[in-house]
């Protein structure tokens, strides 16, 4: 029998591949040639049998990395996955790239069996929405990047004349941002979800070419039943193998929709885009998920290095009580770590502006990552050794 190739993928609607790849398989194996057309060179017998050996020894490896095709959907049909786009299954706005996201459902005619999905819309209507839109469909395609656990795997997308759409093979119980308010998301939880966001742009930033994500933001990172983040948020992606994103772009997003996750020091001098530009996002998120609060005057102080200031306002450590005021009755907390958690939040959101901008001053995300394994509550889950938790 022939052992088709196929790539792998989870979900419902992939459930038949097997089946489907070997019967195409065996439609593309041209029937056995006679003895006449053997004899008269036309074909030999080999070229009949590559396909079929192509087939059979193919390794898995060589089949991930071939092109892996992505359903096209219609507006009609991600309308229906979502009931209409109904408010029940309105998650929220992605506040950089302007994108409306919807839980959803696709259901395997064959099985009956039900797969949950993200669908993410966006109106065709400024110049820069399907550039934004290209840029997340050409990251999330691409195999290097899409490999990674912490990265939302591309379902499908819809790219019609008003409407342009994303589907995300995801069962999530929200966003990052829904969920820094809800006081169920535990200490130990939101050290897992840093860890793994340290560890993502960790990997994105050590390519050959580093790609910097520029709007790494809670609204732009869904976290699933298991407390593991995935980042979608590729829209204003720069460098890598997305190449560099037009700052004409960026400055009409960035003027219709200022936000606190983005280093300020691009958005008001135009520093260069580098890693440190997304070191900045992570230590304003970090300091979100410790503070549960989206409060931008707090970002701006410290990004304003006004750490000492709030210390003497506070009278006491403020690296431990910023911590410990939110977190002081839950039984996983550790006062040294909630410590070693505020002093990276603040190195990383450190100044840069200066005469020779010190961009080394902020740590890089391999020693954010680092620091991040040595907390005692990563140690207790298991989670500090180098694989990908």
């Amino acid at each position: 029998m022939i052992r088709a190739c196929f790539p792998r993928h989870s979900g419902v609607a992939y459930r038949g591949s097997l089946e489907r790849a070997e019967m195409t398989a065996k439609q593309k194996l041209p029937a056995q040639p006679s003895a006449d057309q053997c004899r008269s060179g036309q074909r030999s017998f080999a070229q009949y049998l590559s396909p079929m050996l192509f087939a059979i020894f193919t390794t898995p490896e060589q089949c991930e990395m071939a092109e892996v095709e992505i359903p096209v959907y219609s507006y009609a049909e991600l309308k229906k996955i979502t009931n209409g786009f109904g408010a029940e299954n309105f998650m929220g706005k992605t506040f950089s790239s302007n994108s409306l996201l919807y839980r959803g459902e696709i259901v395997d005619k064959e099985s009956n069996l039900v797969q949950k999905v993200i669908v993410e819309m966006r109106k065709n209507e400024k110049d820069y929405d399907l550039k934004v839109w290209q840029t997340q469909l050409n990251a999330l395609k691409d195999p290097t990047i899409s490999s990674h656990p912490n990265v939302v795997k591309l379902q499908g997308y819809c790219n019609s004349a008003c409407d342009l759409g994303l589907v995300y093979d995801c069962h999530a119980l929200g966003t990052l941002h829904s969920l820094i308010f809800d006081e169920s998301f535990s200490w130990s939880m939101r050290m897992k979800v840093a860890l793994q966001l340290a560890r993502v742009l960790q990997f994105l930033h050590s390519q050959e070419k580093p790609l910097i994500l520029l709007n790494f933001e809670p609204r732009s990172i869904l976290v699933d039943m298991d407390f593991n983040p995935l980042i979608f948020g590729f829209g204003l992606a720069s460098g890598g193998v997305l190449g560099i994103l037009d700052h004409t772009v960026l400055s009409l997003i960035f003027l219709s929709h200022p936000q606190v996750y983005l280093d300020p020091e691009y958005t008001l001098c135009g520093i260069t885009i580098g890693p440190w530009c997304d070191v900045f996002s992570f230590g304003t998120l970090l300091l979100a998920m410790i503070t549960k609060s989206h409060d931008p005057e707090v970002g701006e102080i410290i990004a304003r290095s006004k750490y000492s200031f709030l210390q003497r306002f506070y009278g006491i450590n403020f690296t431990k009580f910023i911590v410990l005021k939110n977190f002081w009755k839950d039984g996983k907390y550790h006062i040294r770590d909630s410590a070693a958690v505020t002093k990276l939040a603040v190195r990383c959101v450190k100044s840069c502006l200066t005469v020779v901008p010190k961009y080394h001053e902020r740590p890089g995300m391999s020693e954010a990552v680092s620091i991040l394994e040595c907390l005692r509550v990563v140690k207790k889950l298991g989670l500090h050794c180098s694989s990908l938790a």
